[in-house]
């Protein structure tokens, strides 16, 4: 009796285990078309990628950009990287992204499907941002050098507060293009402007004031004469 419980409990055990490898196995034959496609798909985006990457940086040197911004200081403004290459490298990761949504379809999983969905969608935002945010640091660094030329006595500070200014202004540029609520940092930026003011004309009041500390003594002393 109990043997024979023993060699059924082992043949039912037994069946579960095979049925569940050939289940696996089927579900694999199934599986693999997909993820080979999707390899094959991903190897070709980066190819792709690659190709198109050296495709505008030629044509963005070829043009005399980088140069144009090199002979100007402006590379310095985010972290000496050649216009050229950080172009190149927005164009290559987004065809990368593309290929990637489409490789990601192959697979049949649907809760990474949308994930990289919402990437497609997302991307394009980033790196629009992140090229304002180029842009807006070119500029920012081309104020300050052109500040610096001139001949005012206080040029370095004032140089380095214009950029700090314009760099503020493009990052909450591109917070909100993104998304992001930049209420705040309005705001704040709007106090600190205006708390800046402020400060500036009372320098300015008082330096005005030492310089004709003389000459405003004088006139009042004619001023009560006449009276």
């Amino acid at each position: 009796m109990i043997g024979e419980g023993a060699l059924d409990f082992a043949g039912i055990l037994g069946k579960g285990v095979a049925d569940s490898i050939a289940a696996l196995y089927n579900k694999s034959i199934e599986v693999l078309p997909g993820i080979a496609i999707a390899i094959v798909l991903l190897i070709i985006g980066y190819v792709v990628a690659l190709l198109l990457k050296k495709a505008v940086v030629y044509i963005i040197q070829y043009l005399k950009v980088d140069h144009f911004l090199e002979s100007h200081e402006l590379p310095q403004a985010i972290g000496g990287v050649p216009f050229s290459i950080l172009i190149g490298e927005l164009v290559k990761w987004y065809v990368v992204i593309l290929f990637l949504a489409q490789a990601v379809n192959w697979l049949a999983l649907d809760v990474l499907s949308d994930f990289i969905g919402m990437l497609v969608f997302e991307v394009p935002l980033i790196l629009s941002a992140v090229l304002l945010l180029a842009v807006g640091f070119y500029l920012a660094r081309y104020i300050r050098n052109t500040i610096n030329k001139t001949n005012y006595p206080k040029k370095a500070m004032l140089a380095l507060i214009a950029e700090i200014v314009v760099m503020y202004l493009v990052v909450v540029m591109a917070l909100s293009y993104i998304g992001f609520d930049t209420t705040i940092l309005v705001e704040a930026f709007r106090i600190a402007f205006t708390v800046l003011v402020i400060v500036i004309a009372i320098i300015f009041g008082v330096a005005f004031g030492l310089s004709f500390r003389k000459d405003i003594k004088n006139f009042v002393m004619e001023v009560r004469k006449g009276l």
